[in-house]
């Protein structure tokens, strides 16, 4: 194999540069991954090798030696260059992109971040169907018990979501993750209850699993996910989607924090006594435990 020459992000020609460059003297594997790529650039910072592989029907393998044929060291390092190139085409006509471009070419990476995720919750703003958002408020108030569940920075979603449905009133478990499967605490589970899931790439196949018991069940789900078509999005009975972009190949979660915070204030402005009473029996109890210091 050829000494790699080392590419400097000035003299990079970029991944769609390279994948034409070595076009001609890429395996018909290869090609398909190729083309895979170039059709869903925006799509293969949040894939793993395997996800990549099964799609494009190559081995695990193949993914590799592709990225190294035209040029990385690896997948991760192609991962970089297309989060690089999709940071680069965001909406480059809009105020807001205009100020993140220039927060990243100066290395500023805090004001990078907030513009990054400032453009998520304004694509989520302009994209998110109200009526399913208020169809799921209602749906999250009329069940019995909410049962929250995801993994990866889903998890940390989830616990969120369960701690503020606690707080407004709602009874609400997270799911553990403690068990061999999930699907273990779903025995119990009743057709007034409600699962509420959060999916982002990459995609957990223990997610899917709890939708599909929970549907089996018939019992109602929503899911918080980033796109319309997510594996999620398929078995849940009602879906919200967020912009989920980050600056690396995790997930941002601004978007999705504000969304449940919105879902919880639907949820207080229509049930005002309900609500009111639970806040103030919570904050009452808080103090008597001396959590809140008085200023």
């Amino acid at each position: 194999m050829k000494n790699k020459v080392a590419i400097s992000p000035e003299t990079d020609p970029g991944v769609r540069s390279r994948i034409v460059e070595h076009a001609a003297s890429l395996s018909p594997q290869q090609r398909k991954i190729a083309d895979y790529c170039v059709a869903h650039m925006q799509e293969i910072p949040f894939l793993s090798v395997p996800e990549l592989a099964e799609r494009t029907g190559a081995s695990e393998a193949t993914v590799v030696r592709f990225c190294q044929r035209i040029g990385y060291t690896g997948y991760s390092d192609l991962k970089m260059a297309l989060v690089d190139l999709i940071r680069e085409e965001m909406n480059a006509s809009s105020p807001a992109s205009a100020g993140f471009e220039s927060a990243a070419q100066d290395k500023d990476f805090l004001a990078a971040m907030a513009r990054l995720e400032q453009q998520n919750i304004e694509r989520t703003l302009d994209s998110i169907d109200r009526q399913t958002f208020s169809h799921v408020a209602a749906s999250l108030f009329k069940a019995d018990h909410i049962f929250t569940f995801g993994l990866g920075i889903s998890a940390f979603l989830a616990d969120y979501a369960a701690y503020l449905f606690t707080e407004y009133g709602m009874r609400s478990t997270c799911l553990a993750t403690r068990y061999t499967s999930p699907r273990e605490q779903l025995v119990a589970l009743r057709p007034s209850d409600l699962v509420f899931a959060f999916s982002f790439p990459p995609y957990s196949r223990q997610t899917l699993e709890v939708l599909e018991e929970v549907g089996r069940k018939g019992v109602p789900t929503a899911v918080i996910t980033d796109k319309p078509t997510a594996p999620a999005a398929a078995l849940a009975k009602e879906t919200l989607v967020v912009s989920s972009h980050g600056m690396s190949f995790n997930n941002a979660t601004s978007a999705a924090n504000v969304l449940l915070n919105a879902l919880v204030l639907e949820i207080a402005s229509r049930h005002q006594g309900e609500t009111t009473d639970a806040i103030s029996r919570i904050n009452q109890i808080l103090r008597e435990q001396t959590y809140v210091v008085e200023t």
